[in-house]
């Protein structure tokens, strides 16, 4: 994140050392900007897409997760205040302007006016501290609330405008608004919430309008006739098909009943690329698949046990196995967002491995909980295999998502995989899962050190000094081993050439295909 200063499209402002900044385009007429390279748009139609992960819910405090398609379905029906392009650049959607404080504490956000959710109530300054209460209320237990700790209020000022109140100056409010990790950012309609009945039928302000919920199977929006970018949705409808199995969900696309489809299984990638009915585009997120070791049950809560497992998992040879090399290794939980010229990375070492296990002195075995899945299963027998020549004994046992959810955050288990998804700001994902009192800590790691290096991160507005922070962290706990690293996140996109005007980086972060259309 470019956290000194913005530029948009057409026209700039800066931050100067009051964190003071102006926006001046409309959303709708910055993207317009995109699409000047095109022939021109078409409407109508209808964009198929599939993913692994079907919805868990649309509520932000009910649904245990936005991944798969509820982030992607949701990010169309609902919208932000601000969303970030793949440049970095913040575009303003449901806001209009952000103004700071001389101290910092304190956010002035204009909000764009004429704006009507899908049941026909109004966007105002009632619904964003509607949705923000409901997210600091402690009553809600909401999990996500360390990723915005320094967040302690939202009051209405008038008709379109509202203030935040932070504890202190804190650099990464703006990307908490553009947040792309789930539904934190997205203001649903009040009128749903008040109802119970935005968890199965979301009600936004954004292009599409939901349309049904099949479990398991599909989801489907349509149109917004009376959205408020006048142009905008191209697309007549999106339906997002959720398959598990990778190869059903692969026949599934290339038999023509799909248009879109991400992955990063090594043969559909070679296959699709050399297809010349799709185009290819690379995908890099912020982020890492790791594997969360319970440090607060044996045999994880002897940090030499840790280490010893670290320095005998290979993770280049699990990804030449698993991946073939598709997708890039990675020193700590953000991927390459974070540059140390040390981490204290704990490289592949058999040597050391055994050293460690023979003082540790006794036999040592643990389960492994993974995902019913090929490449759940593949993870399993390599961890078996690796752990196998230092003397360890693993024992893969398979699970559904849910269930993996419901062991992680209960820390009822002893080994498992987590994919951590990285903002756009490495504080709040960092502070979540690494803080000793934070509910996202699943592997239950406790560092004092690393404690107040968080928090001196929180109150530092100098990135320099935030960078070298970051490093001081990573040394540590790479050193304290709570957990493994499977890979840094790069996925591949895949869509029919079609498909036009296409935002890969943004796939399913914010809902950029309501800006696609079909030329066929």
């Amino acid at each position: 994140m470019r956290s000194d200063n913005f530029n948009l499209q057409a026209g700039t402002f800066l931050i100067d050392r009051k964190y003071i900044f102006f926006l001046f385009l409309a959303f709708c007429i910055s993207l317009g900007f995109t699409i000047t390279a095109w022939a021109g748009p078409k409407y109508g139609g209808k964009l198929r897409i599939l993913g692994e992960v079907d919805a868990m819910g649309f509520d932000v405090i009910k649904a245990r997760s936005a991944l798969g398609g509820g982030r992607a379905i949701g990010s169309l029906v609902m919208e932000k205040l601000f969303v970030r392009d793949k440049n970095d650049t913040i575009i303003p959607v449901l806001g209009t302007s952000a103004i700071s404080s001389e101290d910092g504490k304190t956010w002035t956000i204009k909000l764009r006016q004429g704006v009507r959710f899908h049941d026909g109530t109004p966007f105002n300054a009632d619904a964003v501290v509607h949705h923000w209460q409901r997210l600091l209320d402690p009553k809600n237990r909401y999990r996500q609330r360390i990723l915005f700790q320094p967040i302690i209020g939202v009051e209405k000022n008038d008709e379109y405008e509202v203030k935040f109140f932070l504890q202190h100056a804190w650099l990464p409010f703006m990307a908490v608004l553009t947040d792309p990790s789930g539904f934190t950012a997205m203001i649903p309609s009040p009128k749903a919430i008040d109802e119970n009945t935005h968890n199965l039928a979301p009600v936004g302000t954004g292009p599409f309008v939901f349309k049904e919920w099949r479990r398991g199977d599909r989801i489907a929006v349509t149109r917004n006739p009376n959205y408020w970018c006048k142009d905008r949705p191209y697309l007549d409808e999106v339906v997002y098909r959720a398959i598990p199995d990778h190869e059903t969900r692969y026949a599934t696309l290339v038999s023509g009943q799909a248009d879109i489809m991400i992955t990063d299984r090594p043969a559909h990638v070679k296959k699709l690329s050399a297809n010349p009915d799709f185009q290819k585009h690379i995908v890099h997120f912020r982020g890492a698949g790791i594997l969360a070791l319970n440090t607060t049950r044996p045999p994880f809560d002897d940090v030499r046990v840790r280490r010893a497992i670290a320095h005998a998992w290979d993770q280049e040879k699990y990804i030449r196995a698993s991946y073939q090399d598709i997708t890039p290794p990675t020193e700590n939980w953000f991927g390459n967002a974070l540059d140390c010229n040390d981490s204290g990375y704990l490289r592949h070492d058999l040597a050391k491995a055994r050293a460690l296990m023979a003082e540790v002195g006794k036999p040592v075995e643990f389960e492994y909980v993974h995902t019913a899945t090929n490449r759940g299963r593949e993870a399993g027998i390599i961890l078996q295999q690796m752990m196998k020549e230092v003397g360890i004994k693993v024992n893969p046992v398979p699970q559904d998502f849910p269930g993996i959810m419901k062991k992680l955050f209960s820390k009822n288990f002893d080994c498992t995989s987590w994919l951590i998804r990285g903002g756009y700001d490495m504080g709040p994902m960092t502070t979540a899962i690494l803080h000793s009192k934070s509910p996202w800590n699943v592997t239950g790691y406790t560092n004092a050190e690393v404690d107040n290096l968080l928090i001196q991160q929180r109150l530092s507005m100098d990135p320099a000094i935030r960078a070298k922070t970051w490093c001081a962290i990573a040394r540590k706990v790479n050193q304290d081993a709570p957990f493994l690293y499977l890979f840094g996140r790069q996925y591949y996109f895949f869509a029919r050439n079609y498909v036009k005007n296409i935002n890969p980086p943004s796939l399913g972060e914010e809902g950029t295909q309501f800006d696609f259309w079909l030329d066929k």
